[in-house]
């Protein structure tokens, strides 16, 4: 189906049924899995041929052309992978369709910022888990690749968790979807007295319009990931593209956070190092705005 927008867009859709049919073949996913392998270099009919083994020419092409237009795109050199497929490709590697596994709980090196308990990191059902054994104020919870896990030693996972959560929370907040690349709103939310946000007024939530996928963290995550709050940092010595986030937090104060309005909804969030502070605000769409610097 061709869909062609008022201003100029032509979309052309195919059901996921059908698209997802074309993958239900030994012959096409070694298609796949052989243009994987040099994503960035086309390949030649018999070339790919050779790769995947099949020996029948015919029955090779039937299966070939099935994925092209969809997968597979056909050039002057040869055959490519499309951004669909190389997404595919992406997935096996990753394990999001094919791997499971679990990690039992991994101590993790420093100390909770919250409570000076001990941390650790765990992996169950897809999702990995960096949280404070002694208290439930330092909890963080996110899905992480499965195919991605044997990468790692056991005593470096607790690291590529914190790296995967800012990669994450990175690409949301930049305004585009973790699961299916829609476009993301932000907005934040004073939370009850009684019932703060891991101790926080508030909390800010990003939703995406087309799958509805939501990202909930403290109001303080858009502070941590603006440059210039990374650049203060860095001049204090922290290099948080470096250090994990638990580490950089223990050796400072928490980020305090005050409601500054409540209609529209703001607050300001201060963060202390040494005798200088960093102070931002956080308008009702989870933007940062007013970031300065101040002594004392």
């Amino acid at each position: 189906m061709n869909e062609r927008t008022s201003d100029g867009f032509a979309v052309e859709r195919r059901s996921p049924e059908e698209t997802f049919a074309l993958l239900g073949d030994d012959t096409r996913i070694g298609i796949l899995r052989a243009l994987g392998e040099t994503p960035e270099d086309a390949r030649s009919f018999s070339d790919l041929r050779e790769r995947v083994g099949t020996e029948d020419s015919g029955r090779f092409n039937y299966h070939l052309r099935k994925l092209v237009g969809s997968f597979v795109r056909k050039t002057d050199d040869g055959y490519e992978l499309t951004y669909a497929g190389r997404q595919i490709v992406g997935a096996m590697y990753a394990g999001t369709y094919t791997a499971n596994a679990s990690v039992d709980a991994i101590a993790v090196p420093g100390e909770c910022p919250v409570c000076d308990g001990a941390l650790e990191a765990a992996y169950a059902e897809e999702t990995a888990t960096l949280s404070c054994s002694e208290c439930e104020e330092w909890f963080n919870e996110f899905s992480f690749p499965p195919g991605s896990l044997d990468q790692f030693d056991a005593d470096e996972l607790p690291m590529a968790f914190d790296r995967w959560m800012s990669h994450v929370v990175d690409g949301v907040l930049d305004g585009f979807c973790h699961i299916c690349a829609g476009r993301t709103t932000g907005r934040l939310v004073l939370d009850d007295d009684d019932r703060p946000f891991a101790t926080y007024p508030a909390h800010v939530e990003f939703t995406c319009g087309r799958c509805g996928g939501a990202v909930r963290t403290a109001p303080v995550t858009p502070v941590f990931m603006h440059p210039a709050t990374r650049g203060f940092l860095f001049d204090h010595g922290f290099d948080v593209s470096e250090l994990p986030s638990w580490v950089v937090w223990s050796a400072l104060d928490l980020p305090a956070v005050e409601v500054v309005s409540r209609e529209p909804v703001r607050v300001e969030v201060t963060v202390a190092a040494g005798d200088e502070r960093l102070v931002a605000t956080v308008d009702a769409d989870a933007s940062v705005d007013d970031v300065h610097r101040t002594s004392g």
